[in-house]
């Protein structure tokens, strides 16, 4: 189940009252495509995109930026403040709710079509899929909706 905030402040208040962990979604666009990865040699994992925790005293913002280069190694600028919300699901053996927060990035020129990047124990590897279908398990395709909600470009602050 997803519940969309009204905005990141709302979304942060309400992950500090219940004790929830935040996460931050990259979405990086190159036109009608979306970079997504998945976990080599585990399929079960399925296709994500760049994501992971917000440190205690980072902003979402600044999370997102280190999640993305940590996982994938692009070092992008500007990230766009797509929406927070939060997901709440039964996996096998446990209930998990934590609160997302994504962002949008444009990818350079020249990105190759696929490639593997190593990070946390694990080899991610990436590719482009169709904006309109990019087949994304999880939660992680509720922020596609916002994609062209927003803006661009976004600068946000760090309050936000």
């Amino acid at each position: 189940m997803v519940t969309v905030y009204s905005n990141q402040q709302e979304a942060r208040q309400d992950a500090a009252r219940r004790g929830l962990r935040e996460k931050v979604l990259c979405l990086v666009l190159r036109g009608k495509e979306l970079l997504v990865c998945g976990h080599a040699g585990l399929p079960q994992a399925g296709t994500q995109l760049p994501a992971g925790g917000v440190e205690a005293g980072e902003q979402p913002v600044q999370a997102a930026v280190r999640e993305l280069y940590e996982e994938s190694g692009l070092q992008l600028p500007a990230p766009r403040f797509l929406v927070s919300y939060r997901w709440e699901a039964r996996l096998p053996g446990r209930l998990t709710c934590q609160v997302c927060h994504a962002y949008a990035f444009t990818a350079p020129p020249g990105l190759p079509a696929a490639w593997s990047h190593p990070a946390d124990g694990h080899t991610f590897v990436y590719r482009w899929a169709s904006l309109d279908a990019p087949g994304l398990d999880w939660e992680m395709d509720a922020a596609l909706p916002y994609l062209n909600s927003v803006p661009a470009p976004l600068q946000e602050t760090a309050h936000d």
